[in-house]
């Protein structure tokens, strides 16, 4: 050990009396500080600048512990890779110019030695390298309040195993040649071969899993958002044996007057080692994980891990359907099976080892879907498939043709043949779909905890719309119907996305069923049959849930039913007429009530914080009015303040024809508060039951956002909150900064000028002594 700290500190001595290194330190500390102090400096003034004007500032949803920096981390990375061919390209020819390599090949010092002792002197000035990033991480710890020290420390671990990868690979290139120039060429050219390695032949199987770990790209992601995982560190710690071995190897062979065959043999058998411990260290479900991030935001939410440990250990199977004329293609394809695995399955297996991949991938179009065709006139399919795999560089040969994947999977309840994954567990099956593109592509976490529900629950919630009435649809997709949040497939908060199912039920054709979860009853246009409103009646005689969404103007539909629940539909409709908005149409809120009944992201903030309660846009609301009756206990959940201006009007009303006025001699009302939502509840045959009344249904329809922010708050309330799974809102600590502009344009003086000029200074100093001596 002395001799390799000998040489460490004889290696390090030597970068130090060279410009080159004194160059790198100034420019990669400027480098690394210009994003930080740029955000840093404008984020204090425009703070400053609300709290001196007494606005109170908006908080922020996102992080500053890590906005503030990100940029600063990107320029690290990138000029690491750019200065370490520079760094290590004389580390060993230099030694062999000088005739040094000879003198200690003759000394008593082993290749070990050597090789540890440069690689040692090289981790040395990386880690000064890094005390530029640390400063920087320490400086935002203290102007941001309440940052993450943790997240900040994976971000330094990270940067420096990457930093430590590249120079080991650096130091072996300076072992090949004896000329700095070629050497450092060599390593760049090397370390952009490797970074781009990771996509080449992803396509194929064989060779996929060796490039993507040899690839040091994107390796250090995970750490630096927090996560810390045996894998990342093993593979960092294993490319540096690798390249060190191989270093090792070549000054041995130097040596020997052995055949080339021998340094081929222990770089081969060195490499399979290698190979091997890399292989067996990221297997699925052998892989350790430590979230650092104070909200634990890089790990599945409890309540996703708590759906995970219904299962029971035995296999699913996630089978990936591939349609080469669909969407999302180019994340079925096989180039795409390591980021499938790693960024998106790498979440549940870490809860949940044993699931097994499949993946099909086949050609078709749906029924009566001409685009394609239009697209290329007078051909078939057949031609369309070959000139979308020539396009994407695949054999169409791989995929089945036009009907073969039906006698594997059942896709006739699909809206459209995209990318598709079927998750199978214990016989039973179920689809999770992909939904938005770009990055957040791969299903989303509560519609996959709402597939894993459909898998290990005997019962998937149930919730029946009436039909025959021309009410809201659950399958019709036009403004006013209920189709987007009910049954789009494409839409991840959509019912049947969340593992529920939606369908129509003509209660003059049957009756409704014992399964019946929640009945919906959307807006009837028509009066309801004397035999329907009995078997509603029945129905909530028995204790089931249900939802009723009621519209101005036809009260009557509905009051016959609700009348007997002691709820009852007002004549009129409400308005408030105003200079920029319509009479009848509302931006409103929840109450109290409504805010706990659900999950819903801002029922959760409203819930932990009593700000921004979840609200919809209403559109032609009746008013509602009540007296608890047979057992119910009724509870408003939506109501408006009596403001001056707000009235039932009782008359004619026409919304596109000018203002309404209020006249009380024509039965206009005007009332202290006015009661839109209620909620309903007892306790009959041991369990709750549970029915909502809603006097507007347009702002559950896809013209009105399809209910705003309260989503599917309501029909979650009414399957007793096991359906959908939410994730938990979290509420961002380190959001604002506890310095002002002053003190942050200070900083910016010091870190930009001051201590680059100090450094230059002490180089200057140190170079000019050196060279006198």
């Amino acid at each position: 050990m002395r001799i390799i700290f000998k040489i460490a500190r004889a290696e390090l001595r030597t970068m130090f009396y060279s410009p080159i290194a004194w160059i790198i330190l100034v420019v990669f500390f400027v480098i690394s500080c210009t994003s930080f102090l740029s955000r840093l400096t404008d984020s204090a003034r425009e703070q400053e600048l609300l709290l001196k004007n007494s606005i109170v500032p908006i908080e922020s949803e996102a992080s500053l512990s890590y906005s503030m920096v990100d940029g600063s981390l990107l320029n690290a990375f990138f000029y690491i890779f750019i200065f370490v061919p520079l760094l290590t390209m004389g580390t060993i020819n230099r030694e062999e110019q000088s005739g040094t390599m000879k003198l200690l090949g003759s000394s008593p010092v082993s290749i070990t030695e050597i090789v540890l002792g440069k690689y040692l002197g090289l981790i040395l000035f990386n880690l000064m390298l890094m005390s530029s990033v640390a400063l920087i991480l320490f400086t935002s710890y203290f102007c941001v309040h309440d940052a993450e020290m943790y997240l900040y420390l994976s971000m330094l671990l990270g940067l420096t195993l990457y930093a430590s990868c590249l120079m080991a690979i650096g130091l072996f290139v300076s072992s090949i040649t004896s000329y700095q120039v070629v050497a450092g060429i060599a390593t760049f050219l090397l370390l952009s071969f490797l970074n781009m390695m990771g996509s080449i032949g992803q396509q194929y199987d064989l060779i996929r899993d060796i490039t993507w770990f040899l690839s040091p790209s994107g390796r250090a992601g995970n750490m630096t958002a927090g996560l810390i995982t045996t894998r990342d560190v093993c593979y960092f710690l294993l490319i540096i044996i690798l390249f060190l071995g191989f270093t090792a190897i070549r000054l041995k062979s130097r040596q020997e007057s052995k055949s080339w065959r021998v340094a081929l043999y222990r770089n081969t058998i060195l490499t399979l080692v290698i190979l091997t411990l890399g292989y067996f260290t990221s297997r699925p479900g052998y892989i350790g994980y430590l979230d650092v991030t104070r909200e634990k935001t890089n790990t599945l939410d409890s309540a996703s891990q708590a759906v995970l440990k219904e299962l029971d250990g035995s296999p699913v199977t996630a089978t990936l359907y591939t349609n080469l004329l669909g969407n999302k293609l180019e994340y079925g394809l096989p180039k795409s099976r390591n980021a499938y695995i790693w960024m998106f399955w790498d979440r549940y297996v870490r809860f949940y080892p044993n699931i097994k991949w499949k993946y099909v991938y086949y050609y078709d179009i749906m029924n009566g879907d001409s685009s394609l065709y239009r697209k290329y006139p007078g051909r078939d399919i057949h031609y369309i498939a070959r000139q979308t795999a020539r396009l994407n560089n695949i054999d169409v040969n791989d995929f089945l043709k036009p009907g073969e994947v039906n006698k594997l999977v059942d896709l006739s309840g699909e809206q459209s043949l995209n990318t598709l994954l079927e998750l199978e567990y214990k016989g039973k099956k179920a689809f999770a779909r992909f939904t938005n593109g770009g990055q957040d592509a791969w299903p989303k976490e509560p519609p996959m905890s709402g597939t894993f529900r459909r898998l290990v629950r005997n019962n998937t919630p149930q919730l029946f719309f009436t039909t025959g009435h021309y009410e809201r649809s659950p399958w019709r997709f036009g403004e006013r119907e209920f189709g987007v949040h009910a049954n789009l497939q494409s839409s991840d908060v959509s019912i049947v996305n969340n593992g529920m199912d939606a369908d129509t039920l003509s209660l003059l054709h049957k009756d409704i069923p014992a399964k019946t979860s929640v009945l919906v009853v959307a807006d009837p246009r028509s009066k309801l049959d004397a035999t329907e409103q009995d078997a509603i009646l029945r129905y909530l005689e028995k204790g089931g849930n249900a939802l009723f969404y009621a519209e101005p103007g036809k009260q009557q539909m509905l009051n016959p039913i609700l009348n007997k629940l002691g709820v009852n539909l007002n004549n009129g409709i409400l308005v408030s007429p105003g200079p920029n908005r319509e009479a009848h149409k509302f931006g409103y809120f929840l109450n109290d009530t409504g805010n706990y009944m659900a999950r819903e992201m801002l029922m959760q903030k409203y819930q932990k914080t009593g700000k921004e309660p979840a609200g919809a846009e209403f559109s032609g609301n009746t008013t509602i009015s009540f007296k608890d009756t047979a057992g119910f206990r009724a509870v408003p959940i939506l109501t408006l303040p009596g403001y001056p201006n707000t009235w039932i009007e009782t008359g004619v009303f026409v919304a596109d024809s000018a203002a309404p006025i209020y006249t009380p001699g024509e039965g206009d009302i005007q009332q202290d508060e006015y009661i839109l939502g209620v909620k309903l509840s007892r306790t009959i045959n041991n369990k709750e039951q549970r029915i909502v009344i809603m006097g507007d249904a347009d702002f559950m329809s896809p013209r009105y956002k399809s209910g705003g922010k309260i989503g599917l708050g309501l029909y979650s309330w009414l399957v007793n909150n096991e359906y959908p799974v939410y994730k938990k809102w979290i509420k961002v600590k380190d959001n604002k900064l506890t310095i002002g502009k002053n003190p942050a344009r200070v900083l910016r003086y010091i870190y930009l000028y001051g201590i680059p000029g100090f450094l230059l200074l002490t180089g200057t100093v140190l170079l000019i002594r050196r060279k006198r001596k």
